[in-house]
């Protein structure tokens, strides 16, 4: 008679191949977006290389990629851990998709993603683009805020207009999380990301984020940003380092050529393509999609706050990479 442990090695085994599927095929479920996600993010982590343990003294009760699977989908479904195990225990047909005969405790998921590193994060955004883009990319770049805390934005409003709390209100606003993300302007994936501590200047972002989607395997064309990015050391990045072009237009072009300090930021004048700077509004409709799933993060450490962005991440790419596989 098979032990429940193999039965756990086992589904962990066809979980991480990415073949024949998790359970037999069921028509019905082949059409529904989340499943699909779910078979994408497994599939991810089977090519990423993810052990199935992370020791041989773990109880191997559940897999790596059960949990990883579990910990993404919680961000898309933008739910609490404590919700969102209550509400899986509901879900018949992930669970069997999944081969989990119990749902892990909800601190369970949470000392999960606590323990995932960058590395792997960053590892899986990538494999999950790599799925969809073909060739070189034209990767376009940018950086927004998010709120740091668990505080809805009305409860600080009106905190800072009661008596004695000046100053609530901008220090909330003070204190933010700088996300900086990198997509394909075709496939709109994410192909890096960087967190930060807020505010500050993009300037200084650019490489760190972008130089992670080249570690990972992006062959990157041409790099697309706004005026928040223009930088000389930025430029000879992409165009020196990279052999890429770097489309991002200069701050003041009101003076000559010969006045821009630097001779990358001269060269811009003459290389700048304003049809493909228009693609850069591609990446305000990815910031859109990341901050319908959450506007902030609740957690409270920089380590945590980058894994949860860094997850929602991935929940955006598995999302894309099921869409075009279901479209062929």
């Amino acid at each position: 008679m098979t032990s429940p442990r193999s039965v756990q090695a086992l589904a962990g085994e066809q979980l991480a191949s990415g073949r024949n599927g998790l359970v037999p095929n069921d028509v019905n479920l082949h059409h529904n977006k989340i499943m699909r996600a779910v078979d994408q993010i497994a599939k991810g982590a089977g090519r990423l290389g993810v052990p199935l343990y992370s020791s041989g003294r773990s109880k191997h009760v559940f897999t790596q990629h059960q949990l990883l699977v579990l910990v993404v989908l919680r961000q898309m479904l933008s739910r609490s851990y404590r919700d969102f195990a209550e509400w899986f225990e509901l879900m018949t047909s992930l669970r069997r998709r999944l081969r989990l005969r119990a749902m892990p405790h909800f601190t369970t998921l949470h000392k999960f993603s606590m323990r995932l590193d960058e590395h792997t994060l960053d590892g899986l955004l990538a494999t999950l683009a790599s799925s969809v883009n073909e060739g070189s990319v034209d990767a376009v770049i940018d950086s927004t805020g998010m709120r740091s805390g668990s505080a809805s934005f009305y409860y600080i409003r009106t905190m800072s207009l009661r008596h004695g709390s000046e100053g609530t209100y901008k220090r909330a606003i003070r204190r933010h999380i700088k996300l900086t993300i990198v997509i394909d302007a075709r496939s709109m994936t994410i192909l890096a990301m960087h967190t930060s501590p807020g505010p500050g200047s993009d300037a200084n972002k650019l490489v760190p984020a972008v130089s992670k989607a080249v570690e990972h395997g992006a062959s990157i064309a041409s790099v697309i940003g706004d005026k928040g990015y223009d930088s000389e050391a930025n430029r000879r990045y992409v165009v020196h380092e990279l052999g890429a072009e770097a489309h991002i237009p200069l701050r003041k072009l009101d003076k000559r050529a010969a006045d821009h300090h630097g001779w990358y930021r001269r060269r811009q004048l003459a290389v700048f393509d304003r049809a493909l700077y228009r693609r850069r509004s591609l990446v305000e409709t990815v910031n859109f999609v990341l901050k319908r799933m959450s506007e902030g993060t609740s957690a409270r450490g920089e380590r945590a706050q980058h894994n949860e962005l860094a997850l929602r991440a991935v929940a955006h790419n598995a999302r894309r990479a099921a869409t075009r596989a279901y479209e062929g």
